[in-house]
């Protein structure tokens, strides 16, 4: 059984980030950014995680997962305040459903992951009310019930 969690990295020092990672003994941190190397990621970047996550997080192991992101233009729409989507979040949620139904391998999470106990999606945001990640884990505890508990939101 999976236990997922969910994690956002701004707000945070390296220090609280990688301590939380620590301390609930995250063995696989699943990065669902479209962008892991943005000006945001400060000490995330994806070429730097897998080192940080092994050396001072228990061996943590790194996945990113860009089919698991939003599309750029699904990221654009949200952000364009002249764009319905903007005003009413649940449209996004729909967008990326759908989008992660018809377009990603969401089917084999529960495959890829299941040697893991604990595992993390991380996204920027610091938390999870208007973030993806929230919305991927409720499709993926829909999914794979079975397979998959919430551990909860760091």
């Amino acid at each position: 059984m999976i236990k997922l969690f969910n994690i956002g990295f701004t707000q945070k020092t390296a220090k609280e980030f990688f301590g939380i990672i620590k301390t609930n003994r995250i063995n696989c941190l699943v990065d669902i950014r479209l962008n892991p190397n943005g000006q945001l990621s400060r000490f995330a970047f994806e070429k730097d995680l897998p080192f940080f996550l092994s050396e001072l997080s228990n061996g943590c192991k790194y996945k990113h997962r860009i089919d698991l992101a939003p599309t750029k233009e699904l990221l654009k729409e949200v952000r364009d305040n002249a764009s319905p989507m903007s005003k009413n979040y649940k449209l996004f949620e729909v967008a990326y459903r759908k989008q992660l139904e018809t377009k990603s391998r969401i089917s084999n999470f529960a495959d890829e992951f299941g040697m893991y106990e604990n595992v993390v999606l991380l996204c920027s945001e610091p938390t999870n009310e208007k973030c993806h990640r929230r919305v991927l884990s409720e499709l993926l505890l829909e999914k794979f019930g079975d397979r998959i508990k919430f551990g909860g939101n760091l």
